[in-house]
């Protein structure tokens, strides 16, 4: 047994294997035809992008050539001034003009050039644009003194910005530090510096940086010569950010950083780059239609082998497993019987009912009906039969069934399909159940018999006693002495109350005896009614009652509603403050399937703790004295609630009065 299902438990994992096996291997063609096309394309990519980059990087070179020529040829004049001043012990500033202007013609990018003699400029060239600057000291403007003191110090010549000039607009300036030699050898003194203002705008357009006519996105940093780790000065700094081909721009004394990306960055670059992501892409999703389309057909035939196999297989189990008895039987005998139709008829285990008769396991006062429905079943294939058959157990015990039978066809022959359902412990239990309801009906009659009777009977006594006693009180009131008035008055009220009690008790005994079904009234009906019956005691306490909106239409007996008002709306006019004005709400709200009526008032309230307590029969919180009653009036209440299908309660707060809820079914 166990090397069989073991064999069973290795073909299933084998079959399992081989239903998927086809698309393993359409997914492994799929993803080896994706890794080799996402190769070729990255070689591709690599190849292209590093042509782009040597073609970027040609075109930056020429760039760079031209502004670096721009720049420094303006910058380097000022050595031969320089040379001059000291070549002369100095230099007025009549001569520093007509050398300038000498200079300054073969170079439009020049704005001025300016002499300072110590830190003060003495000169400018041209001097009508540049007038504002003459006489200015460069230690009183913040942002060019520290470039000037830099080249003072450092004896050397100092590139600067582009800085904002004082006479207005922006440029690059280069000054160079002039220093006289001592006579006598010693120490050489500061004779002022030369500067020449750039103007950045001509330079850039001289050296071709023109961002409407590069074929790139260009930007350049390095303000004050301070190469990749100063400011920017042209473009956008995200240049530097996108893995750009970068150069250096040499200065005379510092460099720029110039970084460069072809225009809408490098995926933008190379149309035939997307052309062979298109046509990789193309064959990709080929590899991939081809593949899974073998390999769906080959599961399709897999399939189509499988399924007879399994067919069978599903259906035995299901047969087998299946919570009723199964039988197929041609002629009377039976070809098919599941484990449950063995258990149903009590066969010991091992014994089979294939070839057996199926009328010899039938009732012998049943076989005539069966026989019928098996003749009617074989006659029309469409006809479903069914009803109660009983039949007799090996052990000799009758089983109750129910029996559902069709046609089928097996082996290509037509045969009777019957279902059983063995149904002896479900008729056991309905039998059972309707016993004890039986029961519990003839209890319940007794007991509002004994209830109708006790009440009735004790109250002829009852009567006469209390005649008696009030017989007693007149004939011999202040002829005894004050204890005996006394006990006369407590057997007269004693006798009312015990005669209120049965009288109250009678009528909860007979509560429900006629009473019809539900039907659909409108509560304002009978609340009206119910006000109605107060009117006295309204009028006697000044009541005042407000019916809060439009009462509903309900499911539920009419005169039991109305006295489930009359019994809440009493019971408020009842236990009110003396020194308040009784004010009384009802109102109604939709809760889901229910209507949740309320009666709220602004009477004495009660502890929450009573809440319970306050709707069990003969349940009083108050002495006689104080209020009277038998405490029934809201055990009558839950009754009638409870008889129309709803529920009651309560919420209450001592001196804050009480609020009594009760559910009733829509009646939409």
């Amino acid at each position: 047994m166990g090397t069989m299902a073991g064999g069973l438990a290795i073909r299933v994992k084998w079959q399992k294997l081989s239903t998927w096996l086809p698309l393993l291997v359409a997914a492994l063609i799929t993803a080896c035809s994706g890794l080799v096309l996402l190769k070729v394309y990255a070689l591709q990519a690599e190849r292209r992008h590093e042509a782009a980059r040597a073609e970027l990087l040609s075109q930056l070179s020429v760039l760079r050539a031209r502004l670096e020529y721009n720049l420094t040829a303006p910058l380097l004049i000022s050595r031969g001034l320089v040379a001059q001043i000291v070549y002369h012990d100095g230099m007025s500033d009549a001569d520093f003009r007509r050398a300038a202007s000498l200079v300054i013609r073969d170079y439009d990018s020049i704005r001025n050039l300016t002499m300072s003699r110590g830190t003060v400029i003495s000169s400018v060239y041209p001097e009508a644009p540049n007038r504002a600057a003459l006489g200015v000291d460069y230690r009183t403007k913040p942002d060019q003194w520290p470039t000037v003191q830099q080249a003072i110090t450092s004896r050397k010549p100092v590139v600067a910005g582009p800085v904002n000039l004082i006479q207005g607009g922006a440029a690059l300036i280069g000054r160079v530090p002039v220093y006289l030699p001592d006579p006598a050898g010693g120490e050489s003194r500061l004779f002022g510096l030369i500067s020449v203002v750039i103007d950045m705008p001509k330079v850039f357009l001289a050296s071709g940086l023109d961002a409407r006519l590069l074929p790139m996105e260009l930007a350049l940093r390095g303000r004050d010569g301070l190469g990749r780790s100063g400011e920017m000065i042209w473009g956008d700094e995200a240049v530097f950010l996108r893995s750009p081909v970068e150069m250096e721009v040499t200065l005379p004394d510092g460099t720029w950083a110039m970084a460069a990306i072809p225009k809408g960055g490098w995926a933008a670059s190379d149309g035939q780059l997307r052309v062979t992501a298109g046509m990789g892409a193309v064959l990709f999703l080929l590899t991939v239609l081809a593949s899974f389309g073998w390999a769906f057909h080959v599961r399709r035939q897999q399939r189509a082998v499988r399924l007879v196999a399994e067919s069978e297989e599903r259906y035995r189990a299901l047969m087998e497993t299946a919570p009723m008895a199964v039988v197929v039987h041609r002629d009377g005998v039976i070809l098919f019987a599941n484990t449950q139709a063995t258990r149903t008829v009590r066969a010991p285990a091992g014994e089979t009912l294939i070839g057996r008769k199926v009328l010899d396991f039938v009732f012998p006062d049943d076989r005539a009906d069966v026989a019928a429905r098996m003749g009617a079943a074989m006659a029309d294939p469409e006809t479903v039969v069914g009803g109660p058959v009983r039949y007799v157990a090996r052990d000799g015990r009758v089983v109750e069934c129910e029996v559902i039978t069709t046609r089928v066809t097996l082996d290509g022959e037509p045969a009777v399909l019957s279902v059983v359902l063995d149904v002896s412990q479900r008729n056991q239990a309905e039998r059972e159940r309707e016993r004890l309801l039986e029961s519990l009906q003839r209890s319940n009659e007794d007991l509002q018999q004994f209830a109708y009777i006790a009440s009735h009977d004790l109250q002829e006594p009852l009567r006469n006693v209390a005649g008696y006693v009030q017989l007693l009180g007149r004939r011999y009131r202040g002829r005894l002495d004050k204890d005996a008035d006394d006990f006369i008055a407590f057997a007269v009220q004693g006798t009312k109350r015990m005669q209120e009690m049965i009288a109250n008790l009678l009528d909860y005994s007979l509560l429900h005896r006629e009473d019809g079904e539900p039907a659909c009234v409108d509560s304002r009906g009978p609340l009206d009614e119910a006000l109605a019956d107060l009117g006295a005691a309204m009028d006697e306490s000044g009541a005042v009652v407000e019916v809060v909106g439009v009462m509903p239409v309900v499911l539920a007996r009419r005169v039991e509603l109305a006295r489930i008002f009359l019994n809440l709306i009493g019971n408020a006019i009842k236990y009110r403050r003396a020194d308040t004005v009784p004010r009384i709400r009802i109102f109604a709200r939709r809760d889901g399937l229910t209507w949740v009526f309320s009666v709220a008032d602004n009477g004495i309230g009660m502890e929450p703790a009573y809440l319970d307590r306050i709707f069990t029969l003969f349940q009083r919180l108050h002495s006689r004295e104080t209020y009277d009653g038998t405490g029934i009036g809201l055990a009558i209440c839950r009754k009638l609630v409870q008889h129309n299908g709803g529920r009651i309660w309560a919420e209450s707060e001592p001196g804050q009065g009480s609020t009594f809820h009760f559910s009733l079914q829509a009646a939409d």
